[in-house]
């Protein structure tokens, strides 16, 4: 039997939630949705609003008495930080409770287990933070996102072969003064992507960066499998003996869908190489048509193995939108089941997907501990 504690917090996570979700709610429909009496709200208002979690936003249209006040969440009363560590960027963002990003910043240096390297980190972290007019109290932790397998525990490497971070965890301890937990990069876009989607109940993440990874997404939770391995799409074989990749096997996705293919053909300027693909200059189309049959493979694989929607995220998934119509009917052709290949959809976070989903662990954990 649960006590009188325990209803009170059950209570108050009820009602902030329903505040969360709705954005803008009245008292009076937070009583008749929660079935709760007038009092309890009440109380469980006044303990939010004393938490500054929630705040009076405008009132509503009258319906004969008193204009009702409308009670909205405070998104700004926490922060959260995201870090995308990639071979040779770092990426920092700052996210409010909502999710939204506040601030973002990339920058171009290459990955290495150096104390220039992580007074790098140090430094945006304190950027991102300045930038956002944040003091480190509002600061519920940092998420780092790293293109590597990560144990349970959010702090061992088992697999990292782009770059060296077999110590990352441990070496960041002298330079974070905040919480932080290590994600797996396509994870970490997954997550994100998912906790926009809110109702979506299982799909499958694709992150077309320059590694191929994913996230499978089953009754709204991360799939991780048995070791960790879950949603490794870039290791898939597309050919037998194929072109060598990074993992040490031959003919895996990565080898044929990872973004440098196309990047590396215009400086490293990705939108460069998506600009002269609609100019229609030959060099560039047969690249895109190449690379858009691969992808047609792959996730007409995925599609056959777990049914369901197939987002395509990443540095490639935010150039797709246009490309959307082609790469569905390139699907639909090759699928065994009957599909219009609605199924493949465009990511919401163009952009810094994986920063945002490492952020959001602690957005997420903060909202269930209230």
């Amino acid at each position: 039997m649960a006590s009188a504690i325990e209803i009170k917090q059950k209570n108050r996570k009820n009602v902030l939630r329903v505040i969360y979700e709705e954005k803008k709610i009245s008292k009076a429909e937070i009583s008749k949705r929660l079935g709760l009496s007038m009092p309890t709200v009440t109380q469980n208002l006044s303990e939010l609003f004393d938490k500054e979690l929630i705040c009076i936003n405008g009132t509503f249209d009258s319906t004969g008495g008193r204009k009702a006040k409308a009670i909205g969440f405070n998104a700004d009363a926490r922060f959260a930080i995201g870090i995308d560590i990639t071979k040779n960027h770092i990426s920092g963002v700052l996210i409010n409770l909502y999710g939204e990003i506040v601030y973002s910043v990339r920058l171009r240096f290459r990955f290495e287990e150096s104390d220039i390297y992580y007074r790098e980190i140090a430094k945006l972290i304190s950027h991102v933070m300045e930038k956002g007019m944040v003091g480190a109290t509002s600061i519920l932790g940092v998420g780092v996102s790293i293109p590597a397998i990560i144990a349970e525990d959010g702090k061992t490497v088992t697999y990292s072969s782009i770059i060296a971070a077999t110590n990352l965890y441990e070496n960041l301890k002298d330079y974070i003064d905040f919480p932080y937990v290590m994600m797996n990069d396509a994870n970490a876009g997954g997550y994100a992507e998912l906790w926009h989607a809110k109702m979506v109940k299982n799909m499958i993440y694709l992150s077309l960066s320059n590694s191929v990874g994913g996230a499978v997404l089953m009754n709204n939770e991360i799939y991780y499998g048995d070791r960790m391995h879950g949603g490794e799409f870039g290791h898939m074989t597309l050919e037998i003996n194929g072109k060598q990749c990074y993992c040490g096997r031959k003919g895996c996705a990565d080898v044929y869908c990872n973004a440098q293919n196309l990047s590396n053909l215009t400086d490293g300027d990705l939108g460069k190489f998506f600009e002269l693909v609609d100019t229609g200059e030959k060099k560039y189309v047969d690249e895109w048509k190449k690379y858009m049959q691969y992808l047609a493979v792959m996730i007409n694989n995925i599609y056959n193995v777990l049914d369901c929607d197939v987002v395509l995220g990443g540095y490639v998934g935010g150039y797709m939108e246009k490309y959307l119509d082609e790469l569905r009917r390139m699907v639909s052709e090759r699928c065994t089941f009957a599909t219009d290949g609605s199924f493949i959809k465009p990511c919401f976070f163009k952009h810094e997907s994986s920063a945002v989903g490492a952020a959001l662990y602690f957005v997420d954990k903060f909202i269930e501990e209230i």
